[in-house]
């Protein structure tokens, strides 16, 4: 624990409470003093700020970024190398057709009949282009560039959250390889006895922690 003015706090509070007091002086300067009370403003200053995406990464960024200063040259890097990577693969007849019988084989063996009538509706199609924007085109797990194909996934699975299937907060932007090892891992947790209660409370953070380690 760490002593700051605003008391014993853990390390990333005290990170946080670091940015929210630049945050809070920058904005004075720039709109004057502030006419809400302390409590207020950090609250306020709170939901514009959150952590790297990178996975494993506990910097604090504002909610405009997507990686901290370290990560976002990673980042970038990364998408540079995996967009020249897809450039050679989707030239080939033999990249082509990997893909159509991997989406051939999802939506007829993994999928159930109502859950690709919702993976074809209007309502569906217009929030998944929003994630995918949101999200930049990029894996939420690794970093990779998203080029060839929009797989937006449900955090909670469709089968055990379907109050959540349109929720944006439920929803991020995955690469085929972390799809694909999401997915064997939700199948081996679902057929525990207690699976469909982690599925459904399992947090953003975790699934990146133990997609993450599959890489290692």
């Amino acid at each position: 624990m760490i002593n700051t003015k605003y008391g014993y706090v853990t390390p990333q509070e005290a990170e946080m409470d670091a940015h929210l007091d630049k945050w809070m002086k920058r904005h004075a300067k720039q709109h004057g003093a502030f006419s809400l009370d302390k409590n207020k403003e950090v609250q306020h200053a709170m939901t514009l700020m959150k952590h790297c995406n990178w996975g494993g990464c506990n910097k604090v960024v504002s909610k405009s970024q997507s990686f901290c200063d370290k990560h976002e040259a990673m980042n970038e890097q990364r998408k540079a190398d995996y967009k020249a990577s897809l450039n050679h693969q989707s030239q080939t007849d033999t990249g082509k057709q990997v893909r159509r019988d991997h989406q051939a084989y999802y939506n007829h063996v993994r999928r159930d009949p109502e859950a690709n009538t919702f993976y074809h509706t209007k309502q569906w199609q217009t929030v998944r282009d929003y994630v995918y924007s949101r999200d930049m085109a990029t894996c939420q797990v690794c970093g990779n560039a998203v080029t060839d194909r929009k797989i937006v996934d449900h955090i909670h699975p469709l089968k055990v959250s379907n109050e959540e299937r349109l929720s944006q907060d439920n929803l991020w932007t995955l690469c085929y390889r972390c799809h694909n090892i999401k997915t064997n891992l939700e199948m081996k947790i679902a057929a525990k006895d207690n699976g469909n209660a982690i599925l459904k409370h399992a947090k953003r953070e975790w699934w990146q922690k133990i997609i993450s380690e599959r890489f290692k």
